[in-house]
């Protein structure tokens, strides 16, 4: 096995550790012992678990926009966004909770692939997305909120994600008839 090959497997890994012990637990010592490997060993395919992280979040957005990009529609982008966060709730808290370190990371490319299934949505574009950036914020509350279970018992969170589809939907609309 490659180093290359040997990266992509513990990165793999760690997204299994992360999801099992959760971001506040998430470290070089869990990931050693789930590997087998003493925790020095790690640093010779990271550089600590910074490291770690930026490629576990280089994953995610790829991961992420991927998923997006087969949406169809407004239904479609909070279906593919909810799921992909009640599923890797620990990945989507590390994409998402801390301020994302762009000098450590070069996910611009995969942030941009990702929002540009609502940006088309939208008629919107990269230098100007007010509407598609206002959505993207939306759907974080909500999905962050249920990921936390900070909503009351019985709470109807379907009905909160189509006032968010009857939203985009309408403004998508909107986009469809300017010239």
């Amino acid at each position: 096995m490659t180093a290359t090959d040997r990266r992509i497997a513990l990165t793999t890994l760690a997204g299994d550790v992360l999801e099992a012990v959760g971001l506040e637990r998430f470290g070089v010592g869990e990931l050693a012992r789930a590997a087998g490997i003493k925790p020095p060993s790690l640093y010779k395919h990271f550089d600590g678990i910074a490291d770690v992280e930026a490629a576990l979040i280089a994953e995610a957005f790829r991961e992420f926009g991927a998923a997006l990009a087969h949406a169809d529609g407004a239904r479609g982008f909070a279906q593919v966004y909810r799921a992909y966060a009640a599923t890797k709730p620990q990945r989507y808290r590390l994409m998402t909770a801390r301020p994302l370190d762009r000098e450590r990371l070069s996910v611009a490319e995969d942030e941009v692939a990702a929002m540009l299934p609502l940006l088309r949505l939208l008629g919107e574009d990269v230098d100007h997305h007010p509407r598609s950036r206002a959505l993207w914020a939306w759907a974080h509350g909500l999905i962050v909120l249920e990921i936390a279970d900070r909503y009351p018992p019985g709470a109807d969170l379907d009905a909160s994600w189509d006032v968010l589809i009857d939203t985009a939907e309408r403004w998508a609309s909107e986009a469809d008839r300017r010239p």
